[in-house]
């Protein structure tokens, strides 16, 4: 996608959020203690930008981009500039980390939108709590992540709600044996527990489970015979929209195109329909986010993303937009007492309702009605999965 600098005649950045709590903290330490200085401050991103996920890292970035373009026009923060730091962290808990260290170490750094993968925001977190900078993911799903540190958040449901409504979605469309393809890292095998949990309290039997290598793992051929053989009834992935399509295609070839394939919302992304084509036509997965929600602030936020980059803006890119906004929402509350410590506290007790829903923190996680998605001629449409 071509990425073009913003400039929008907007009063404000959309806010319905409240915030508190943006008092000096008596633990704040020496990393934490110092005031933005200079005309300008800083926000880091770490997402993948090469390799098999990278429109969708580029597709968050460039949500970033535009809150922080949004809010520039407003003014900014106390009259200063927000610039952003992208950085690649490449789907690899060693460039995470090597990135992390990175941000902590430049003092005009004084918070970051962070992680498409939960096994680099895994990798990152403790890194962070150490220097008392903030970070909030729009991705990382991880039960794990779950009040980690007092210094992570997100803006995205944990696995262990996404997992339970899978479950629950394969019940109400009447699998009685799924097969399980799982990503082999925190996100995938996270995501497959907590959907095997639930599929087992609704009495589905997983007939057959595999796993596969993140960008590595091309040939499924072998797992979806295996799933074959078993006599699923239909498919739950547990990863990217990037596996799915390869999934999607080769089930084909295998002879198994009338097997429904359900996944987490870690499919739901345009690169999905881009890809698969009309391989991935019935697909189901979940959202927190749909183009035809007709709120105001929903359609607010298309018609800015689609001036900027010429495309409607998918649910990654949304959750990223209100990520992004909490963070800077929560440096506009702490005024000229701008640190690291302040900021987190801001964040801590904000209540912020985006295109995504509301965000508002316990645990570093938040609570939101996900909805239930199916590509339908080649777009993805809300479905009743009661």
């Amino acid at each position: 996608m071509k990425k073009k600098m913003l400039a929008l005649m907007m009063s404000a950045v959309m806010i319905t959020g409240m915030i508190t709590g943006c008092g000096k903290s008596s633990s704040e330490s020496e990393s934490t203690g110092a005031s933005a200085s200079g005309n300008t401050i800083t926000i880091g991103t770490s997402f993948p930008l090469t390799g098999s996920l990278a429109s969708d890292g580029q597709l968050m970035v460039e949500a970033v981009q535009l809150a922080v373009d949004q809010c520039n026009e407003a003014g900014g923060i106390n009259g200063k500039q927000i610039v952003i730091d992208s950085q690649d962290d490449e789907s690899s808990p060693t460039s995470a980390t090597s990135i992390a260290n990175r941000f902590v170490e430049d003092d005009n750094i004084y918070g970051v939108v962070t992680s498409y993968n939960s096994s680099c925001a895994l990798a990152q977190v403790p890194i962070f709590e150490r220097a008392g900078l903030t970070a909030i993911s729009p991705v990382a799903t991880s039960p794990d992540l779950t009040g980690i540190s007092d210094y992570f958040f997100r803006t995205c449901v944990s696995d262990s709600y996404v997992g339970t409504l899978c479950a629950n979605m394969c019940k109400n469309l009447g699998y009685k044996n799924i097969g399980v393809l799982y990503e082999n890292d925190d996100y995938g095998y996270g995501l497959y527990t907590n959907f095997e949990k639930q599929a087992s309290a609704n009495g589905i039997e997983i007939g057959y489970a595999g796993n596969y290598v993140l960008n590595e793992t091309k040939d499924f051929n072998s797992l979806l015979t295996s799933i074959k053989n078993a006599g699923c009834d239909a498919i739950f992935i547990a990863g990217f929209n990037s596996e799915c399509v390869l999934v999607a295609n080769q089930k084909e070839a295998l002879g198994m195109g009338d097997i429904p394939i359900v996944g987490g919302d870690g499919i739901y992304s345009p690169e999905l329909i881009s890809e698969g084509g009309s391989t991935v036509e019935g697909v189901y997965t979940l959202g927190a986010f749909v183009d035809t929600n007709p709120d105001q602030k929903v359609q607010d936020f298309i018609t800015a993303y689609k001036d900027a980059y010429g495309t409607v803006p998918g649910n990654w890119a949304a959750l990223a937009y209100d990520a992004t906004n909490v963070l800077l929402e929560a440096m506009k509350s702490c005024g000229d007492d701008l640190t690291r410590e302040n900021i987190n506290n801001a964040v801590k007790n904000i209540d912020y309702v985006g295109v995504t829903g509301e965000n508002k923190f316990v645990d570093g996680d938040v609570e939101k009605e996900y909805l239930t998605l199916q590509v339908q001629n080649g777009k993805f449409v809300v479905v009743d999965n009661n």
